[in-house]
């Protein structure tokens, strides 16, 4: 369009919406924090990289903080635009759930995207042509007008016969605005349109991605709590990957830990104090998950809020009385765990795993535990977990342990009960997993039998025989309880084990 200008309020117009009119100088989507700049780098993460920056960014950070889109430069918005659909992805809110606050999580499911972000940006780059060139000189021109303008409006004052310049300037500099708008409402419909072919692409990336987010979550959670700064705790991560890539059993054991303590995890919640028991009546004090909801009104308003002070301080605030049921604390945990050839795969893992989550239920409560591997004839292995007394590496190489060889239950046997009587497994409950039948004599068994009795503890038997239903358990008569896998399924063996052990 061509401009028309003939009075000096018209170009001073033109002068303030070139201003607005700013050029890109940006070429970043979000801004995050200095403390989230260090800690990205710490995790090792290259800053130079923009499109792994920012999506360490997108998955870390609690609170995002983008730029604004007309001062990015156009990579910056092709980037954007990539981020905004990974956003709609929905894949995204358990990429949340497991990477936001942890950075290992967080810079590992990042270098997972990272390859197909940058594929996609360069295909919109590409898509975009000539159109980032023509809105950059375009800037060039409008800044160079508008100082034009605005130096001449200063000689106005004293020369008139400058006006016609700066009227046939400001004219320019209007219509080169308009070119500005038009070309941004251009590259932005191109972005829209060429984005749409690669969201298939970005999909797929998207839940392989996930896996991996799933994944490196569940190795934090189960071997991730080693000291160290930021440089060492990145070597120690990447060591610890390292493993779970060269170690498919160790893998699949992470897998159903991690998901076994996240069902832990909620029980704990759930069993929370607050909101538990029965109200029978009212009573004074200062709990405050048990105030009546008038005593906390008095936090509302500056004027009552010293009475609820005063009234907290000397415990006369109106509260329920809770009947609660009382539950006595568990004894002592010692699993035995068959580590035959014939429980490799899917069985070993599964058992591994739901040994270790009992051991992570007695580290919550200050319980000892004991994990007994045995396999064929004097093949055992015993790893003490005393409160407070063991780390993450113990943890792993309880885990990465593995016999693969037959089965005898005497020597397991044997040694739970060396533990009860020579340790101090005090009241301990004997959890038996195996997936087959082998024979015991009389005389241990009864032995077993008497120092249970004496004990007062319970043996539950674990029976991994989905692939041979009704298999006969030689065990099974001095044990409390027997679940059959042939009978029961994984998540409700899991249920009824972690209900009896989680208060």
């Amino acid at each position: 369009m061509k401009y028309r200008f003939f009075t000096l309020k018209q170009a001073e117009n033109a002068l303030r919406l070139a201003e607005k009119n700013v050029a890109p100088r940006i070429d970043e989507v979000f801004r995050p924090t200095r403390l989230e700049q260090m800690i990205f780098e710490n995790a090792g993460g290259d800053a130079e990289n923009k499109a792994l920056t920012e999506l360490f960014h997108l998955l870390y950070a609690s609170e995002h903080r983008p730029t604004e889109a007309d001062s990015r430069f156009s990579a910056a918005n092709c980037r954007a635009a990539v981020v905004n659909m990974l956003q709609n992805q929905p894949e995204y809110g358990e990429f949340r759930r497991f990477c936001a606050g942890n950075d290992f999580v967080a810079i590992e499911t990042a270098k997972m995207l990272v390859q197909t972000v940058s594929e996609i940006e360069k295909h919109l780059m590409d898509a975009l042509g000539k159109l980032p060139m023509v809105l950059s000189r375009l800037y060039e021109k409008q800044n160079r007008l508008h100082e034009k303008v605005q130096s001449n409006l200063a000689k106005v004052q004293n020369d008139s016969t400058e006006l016609p310049e700066i009227l046939h300037s400001a004219e320019q500099l209007a219509s080169v605005a308009e070119q500005i708008g038009v070309v941004r409402t251009m590259l932005s419909d191109t972005l829209r349109k060429q984005l749409s072919q690669k969201e298939a692409a970005l999909q797929t990336a998207a839940q392989e991605s996930l896996e991996t987010a799933r994944t490196v979550a569940y190795a934090s959670a189960c071997w991730g709590s080693e000291p160290g700064n930021g440089t060492e705790k990145a070597q120690q991560n990447q060591e610890l990957l390292c493993k779970l890539k060269e170690n498919d059993y160790l893998r699949d054991i992470t897998r159903q830990l991690g998901r076994m303590k996240e069902v832990l995890s909620a029980l704990r919640k759930n069993g929370y104090a607050h909101g538990r028991g029965e109200k029978f009546s009212l009573t004074r004090g200062r709990d405050l998950k048990n105030l009546l909801s008038g005593e906390l009104a008095l936090l509302a308003s500056p004027a009552t809020m010293p009475l609820f002070l005063r009234r907290y301080n000397a415990k006369g605030l109106t509260q329920y009385a809770k009947r609660e049921k009382i539950r006595k604390g568990g004894g002592d945990v010692i699993v035995c765990l068959d580590e035959s050839g014939s429980t490799c795969g899917e069985n070993a893992a599964w058992g591994k795993a739901l040994a270790l989550a009992v051991q992570d239920i007695c580290a919550h409560e200050g319980r000892k535990f004991a994990l007994i591997h045995f396999s064929g004839k004097d093949e055992v292995r015993t790893d003490r977990f005393l409160p407070g007394k063991f780390t993450a590496e113990e943890l792993l190489a309880a885990a990465e342990h593995f016999f693969d060889g037959g089965t005898d239950f005497e020597t397991p046997l044997k040694e739970a009960l060396r533990l009860m009587d020579e340790e101090a497994f005090e009241n301990a409950d004997i959890l038996f997993i195996t997936d087959g039948y082998c024979d015991i004599s009389d005389k241990l068994a009864e032995k077993l039998q008497n120092e249970v009795s004496d004990a007062r503890c319970s043996v539950i038997g674990l029976l991994m025989d989905q692939d041979s239903p009704g298999e006969a358990f030689s065990l099974e008569w001095f044990c409390e309880r027997v679940l059959r896998m042939s009978q029961v399924s994984h998540m409700d063996i899991e249920q009824q084990l972690f209900n009896h052990n989680v208060p």
